[in-house]
């Protein structure tokens, strides 16, 4: 039964290899904490509330974090909702359990004064990885794009004709969008081709568009790395230097730069705008720090009435 939830959730609903793999491990826990045999639909369909409830003051009690837990919880009621589909549960334990709440945690982001200092600089040298590295950070900050969809990126993805430069994308359940170029990222990429193609005449372009010093396609924990060492000792990057800030970045600075939020949310392929306005938050939260600091008035003890 576990194996099928897994193969309804990589071709039915089209989750990330990612998410996959996270909702697999949280189902497997939780199986082995209440002893049930994910084969075993006798003991399944016995699962209730107590149980889930239980391991969740396990998971606290361990010191996992209550936004952790509550992703652990998210994995387990889809797996429940699979078993009401297949008619093994006749109702959700999920609907009894209160989830930990979370305190509401801003995104982090660079500064645009430090993202547009390390873009400006020139190449060290112009060896394969030193320019890939620089197009990858380029890219995952100009347009906005995930991890795995830069992943996913092949040659023929890129559409230039003249001034016209647009980049496809295919997002979460392979939805896909176009994302326009700037003048400078078009100029990267092009230049970018020229490296590929020297480094690695055999790839095609249906081949990845970033692969690793072998030729084989780049995985997520190289990016993540190349990230973190590109900007782990450059000035004006502080806290955690991950492929997703550089998200984050690009829609906080297209927000205080004055896009719409509807735009931004169709620059970042998001499903819904709720998980767009996020950013209209931190957005505020910058501005009372910006006011705090420069307001006339701001250190000013409150006037009489």
């Amino acid at each position: 039964m576990f194996h099928r939830f897994i193969n309804y959730l990589r071709h039915e609903k089209r989750f990330s290899e990612r998410t996959v793999s996270i909702y697999a491990d949280a189902i497997r826990r939780f199986l082995e904490y209440a002893a049930v045999d994910s084969n075993d639909v006798q003991a399944l369909a016995a699962l209730t509330a107590q149980e889930v409830r239980s391991w969740m003051a396990d998971l606290l009690k361990s010191q996992l974090a209550a936004r952790s837990v509550n992703l652990q919880l998210s994995a387990l009621s889809r797996f429940f909702k699979f078993l009401l589909i297949e008619g093994i549960l006749k109702k959700n334990p999920m609907q009894k359990i209160q989830r930990p709440k979370t305190s509401k945690r801003l995104p982090e982001f660079f500064t645009a004064t430090a993202l547009n200092d390390f873009l400006n600089r020139d190449v060290p040298d112009n060896g394969y990885i030193n320019v890939r590295d620089r197009m990858v950070i380029e890219l995952l900050y100009t347009t906005g794009i995930r991890r795995a969809e830069l992943i996913a990126l092949r040659p023929v993805d890129i559409y230039i004709a003249g001034a016209e430069a647009v980049l496809r994308v295919t997002g979460k359940g392979d939805k896909q969008r176009e994302t326009p170029l700037t003048e400078g990222t078009k100029a990267q990429l092009q230049e970018y081709l020229k490296v590929r193609e020297s480094a690695f005449p055999g790839l095609s372009g249906n081949d990845r568009l970033f692969v690793t010093v072998k030729g084989k396609p780049l995985y997520p924990q190289a990016v993540y790395h190349l990230v973190h060492d590109r900007l782990a000792n450059q000035q004006g990057f502080t806290g955690k230097k991950s492929p997703h800030v550089l998200r984050h970045s690009l829609a906080t600075h297209l927000l205080n730069n004055g896009a719409d939020i509807m735009s931004i949310k169709e620059t970042l392929g998001h499903a819904s705008l709720a998980a767009t306005q996020v950013y209209t938050h931190n957005s505020f939260a910058q501005l009372k720090k910006v006011y705090a600091k420069t307001h006339p008035r701001a250190g000013a003890a409150g006037s009489k009435q």
